[in-house]
């Protein structure tokens, strides 16, 4: 029996959630369609956030992924259950975010450095 990738497993997985066709593959740089973002009708069960996201590989040093898994173990414990689990990739998304919008505060709307 060949052994399916974790990809297709959850593809398969949305499609039972959504009972809609399959994706087709996204081209390099493409956003995919916003799922999951309108209201499930009765008896859905939403598609979990995670299946919203697009995929980007990043590679961290040992140092950075310890830590990361660290903090967000501390978080999960602190907020005890409480909402979505923070992962690491919770906190890279997080750090993105941090990133961006000090970029766009330095640089202002217009793309010009602000002195």
């Amino acid at each position: 029996m060949k052994r399916k990738r974790l990809a297709e497993l959850v593809r398969e997985e949305a499609e039972a959630l959504q009972g809609a066709p399959a994706p087709r593959e996204e081209e390099a740089g493409e956003a995919p369609p916003a799922r999951g973002l309108e209201a499930p009708s009765p008896g859905e069960r939403p598609l979990p956030p995670y299946l919203t996201y697009v995929r980007k590989e990043c590679r961290l040093r040992p140092d950075q992924l310890d830590a990361l898994t660290a903090l967000a173990r501390r978080l999960n414990r602190e907020r005890k259950g409480k909402g979505e689990r923070i992962t690491e990739n919770t906190l890279i998304r997080w750090a993105v975010d941090l990133l961006l919008k000090k970029l766009e505060l330095e640089t202002g709307s217009d793309g010009k450095e602000v002195t």
